[in-house]
């Protein structure tokens, strides 16, 4: 019984925990893409936001699970610190992927992601989240 208390107790903390990176990490996306984040996705329903989003919440729970799956011989606080670090890192990465192929391609990236027609750049960017994410969840188990 005190093992199922203590998975239950480090499963809720790590929730908690994924839920706010997440949080923080839409937040990150919010300010370097123009308008608002949230009222694109949620009231304006566009779609190249939606997946930009989609994306990074994906590429960041990669992230999420390696690191709380290479923490597990860790105590609970030293795990979640652990996780934490390497998710901020991959925040980070991402919103710092976003500006360098902002700069690399013509146009303005934002922009042309956030308008109300679908955009191929969108793709890209999404798939580069996703790698970023799966990259630093690989890193994770060296």
């Amino acid at each position: 019984m005190d093992l199922l208390r203590d998975n239950i107790g480090a499963a809720a903390a790590y929730s908690i925990v994924g839920v706010l990176l997440l949080v923080v990490g839409f937040l990150a996306l919010d300010l370097v893409t123009p308008g608002r984040l949230r009222n694109l996705i949620w009231l304006d329903h566009n779609r190249n936001a939606v997946m930009l989003a989609t994306a990074q919440v994906i590429g960041l729970s990669i992230v999420l699970v390696a690191g709380i799956r290479d923490s597990l011989t860790l105590e609970l606080w030293r795990g979640i610190v652990y996780t934490i670090a390497y998710v901020v890192l991959a925040i980070a990465v991402m919103m710092w992927s976003f500006v360098l192929i902002d700069w690399l391609t013509p146009g303005k990236l934002g922009t042309l992601l956030l308008d109300d027609d679908e955009h191929p750049a969108g793709w890209i960017c999404g798939a580069v989240f996703i790698g970023v994410g799966a990259v630093i969840g690989a890193a994770l188990g060296l």
